[in-house]
């Protein structure tokens, strides 16, 4: 009895044949080496080719895929890593959704060259890369085996309306990028194959080499396909086949789904915005708001041994003062009254000490009518000791000075920035220390600043969480809208004790002294320079050119002033102050508005430029690419 021949498989008899082949060629060239050489040169130094292209879909009842793709490719000469794939994963299904292909369980193996597998998703792309990454010396024909389960291929005649089930599928799609000598694709299904259509080219219906079913197979060819024609076959069964399949569907983001607004997410959100709203609300009038104290006449502090109830400061009326409250400095109140060191309290500092007779403002070139091109020196009075200055005084005739005696006001702009910071700094602690603020306003208001800006990037990352993922992005706004609220309040976070509330009220009665009081209405003694007194103050309340005006109002009723020796005009010397009088408002507010200017200009900087700086052809559902990388 003859033993029984197992048939060889189709693969094996393939790579047979091609061994054959292969020593055939050998021989041949040990022949004719001349002729064989030619050859080879002709068949290496093209592009990469696949050689054979061979897929085996096999359906389950459940529509689910299981497929093996066997490649031949010839790399030539130049050397690489291996081939890739890329397989369309997403597609617009209608005005809503996407249908989605399952790709996973992807493995290959070759038994030539490197077959790790490395898989990626992007923007509704698949891309399988086999091969090293690390290893580039793959040239020559290697065989590759490649599986995958795909979920989502089947279009059931239930859920399309059909009247048959098929797998509509677009096997190469225009993303191949190196020519295909030939392409298979056997289709097996369940049931009986009932329709069988194979098309090629680019959106046309022009038929492959061939395409047959029988039974349960469904079989196609097409050779020669150039980088970027396109395959697509597809195979009917009778409806039922995959009875109960639907598309795996995908809701598409939208801003109107993502932020959809219902009766549970409109309540929702309400009730976040509201508790929001109410909890900055609550924390900026604890935390925020100042003290005084209750019973007392506002402006005055308890006597020694008084006791005084403290409560929430209450605004009323202000009650002028004529005088600024004793013991201060012009850019103490100044930031005392808004809660900020502004550059016009180092100003009125640095005129407070030229008053003081710490140095001399000589002006230097005098300014237009519009208030530019004056020019300024500062020039230091060695006579006075530093010793007798509060720590902020010192500290901005050292930055100012820095070892000399004199300087140029312009000499200051843009290199002043930093020191012009540590003085702010220096007078933030100085009214801190006193005790007129609960914390430090600076570091108080940075530090609401910076929680109100984590709390609304924390409610934009949820935000936009739940917009992509859900459509209750609506419940992420309040959190954002919070957080925009606390840092928009971090201005007034600064809250004064019952003690800096007092001298507020001194400050803000002298405040509106010196805003509204006339020249008629001055009264100080013959000798008394009123005028140098207070014009500090002026400045660091935003008063200087009404001050000035005043007194030369006087000076031009012929009134006898007293020359102050701090201030020298470029037209009029130090002993002639009021004969300028027609300008010397003009002079002193250009003075002060150039040197807020250039003590505050930012220090410059680099730019951070650099110098290198019906069914057709390509139809069907998901899409094939790949090539050699």
């Amino acid at each position: 009895m003859p033993l029984p021949v197992k048939p060889v498989p189709r693969r094996a008899r393939d790579l047979l044949g091609r061994a054959l082949g292969l020593a055939g060629i050998t021989l041949l060239m040990a022949v004719l080496p001349s002729a064989t050489a030619s050859a080879t040169t002709s068949a290496t130094d093209g592009e990469d080719t696949v050689l054979l292209y061979d897929m085996t879909v096999d359906l389950d009842s459940d529509g689910g895929a299981h497929v093996t793709l066997d490649l031949d490719v010839d790399f030539g000469t130049e050397p690489n890593h291996g081939p890739f794939l890329t397989y369309i994963v997403k597609q617009r299904f209608d005005e809503a959704q996407d249908r989605v292909y399952r790709i996973t369980d992807v493995r290959a193996e070759s038994q030539t060259a490197a077959a790790e597998v490395a898989v990626e998703e992007d923007s509704g792309w698949l891309e399988i890369r086999i091969g090293d990454e690390n290893r580039e010396d793959v040239v020559g024909v290697h065989s590759y085996h490649v599986t995958y389960q795909v979920e989502g291929w089947v279009n059931s005649a239930e859920a399309f309306g059909e009247e048959h089930d098929e797998l509509y599928l677009n096997v190469i799609g225009d993303r191949w990028e190196i020519p295909i000598s030939e392409a298979r694709v056997t289709v097996n299904g369940p049931e009986q194959v009932s329709d069988a259509l194979c098309l090629t080219g680019q959106a046309s219906r022009t038929p492959c080499t061939s395409s047959s079913h029988d039974g349960l197979t469904a079989s196609f060819t097409q050779e020669a396909l150039e980088p970027g024609q396109e395959l697509t076959v597809a195979v009917g069964f009778p409806a039922g086949t995959f009875r109960g399949v639907e598309p795996v569907l995908q809701e598409r983001w939208a801003v109107d789904r993502a932020f959809e607004v219902t009766p549970v997410t409109g309540a929702l959100a309400a009730l976040g915005l509201i508790g929001g709203v109410g909890a900055v609300t609550v924390t900026a009038r604890r935390r925020g708001r100042d003290e005084q104290y209750l019973g007392l006449t506002p402006g005055l502090t308890p006597a020694d041994g008084q006791v005084a109830t403290v409560g929430g400061r209450r605004r009323g009326p202000v009650t002028v003062q004529f005088t600024p409250p004793e013991g201060f400095r012009a850019g103490q109140l100044g930031t005392l009254v808004d809660e900020v060191a502004d550059p016009h309290d180092v100003t009125a500092t640095i005129i407070d000490l030229a008053v003081r007779g710490y140095l001399v403002i000589e002006q230097t070139e005098s300014p237009d009518e519009r208030g530019s091109g004056g020019a300024w020196r500062l020039a230091r009075v060695p006579a006075m000791q530093d010793r007798y200055l509060l720590p902020f005084e010192r500290l901005l005739m050292q930055e100012i000075f820095a070892g000399r005696d004199a300087v140029n006001l312009t000499d200051l702009r843009t290199t002043f920035a930093v020191s012009m910071s540590k003085v702010q700094d220096a007078l933030y602690e100085d009214v801190t220390t006193r005790g007129w603020f609960r914390g430090n306003p600076k570091q108080v208001r940075t530090a609401w600043l910076g929680a109100g800006l984590a709390l609304a990037v924390l409610g934009v990352v949820v935000t936009a969480g739940l917009a992509v993922w859900t459509s209750l992005a609506l419940l992420g706004v309040p959190l954002a809208v919070a957080g925009i609220l606390l840092a928009a309040v971090s201005k007034a976070a600064p809250a004064r004790t019952a003690d800096g509330t007092a001298v507020l009220a001194q400050a803000l009665g002298f405040q509106h002294y010196l805003a509204t009081a006339e020249a008629n209405q001055l009264r100080f003694e013959e000798d008394e320079d009123l005028f140098s007194r207070y014009l500090p103050f002026a400045v660091a309340f935003g008063l200087t050119e009404r001050w000035a005006k005043l007194f030369a109002e006087l000076a031009a009723q012929g009134r006898v002033l007293p020359e102050p020796t701090w201030y020298v005009g470029s037209t009029y010397g130090q002993m002639a102050f009021w004969a300028g009088a027609g300008t010397l408002a003009h002079d002193l507010t250009s003075f002060t508005h150039i040197a807020e200017a250039t003590i505050s200009a930012p220090t410059p900087g680099s730019s951070g430029a650099s110098g290198f700086s019906g069914g057709f052809s390509g139809g069907g559902v998901s899409g094939g690419g790949g090539g050699s990388w």
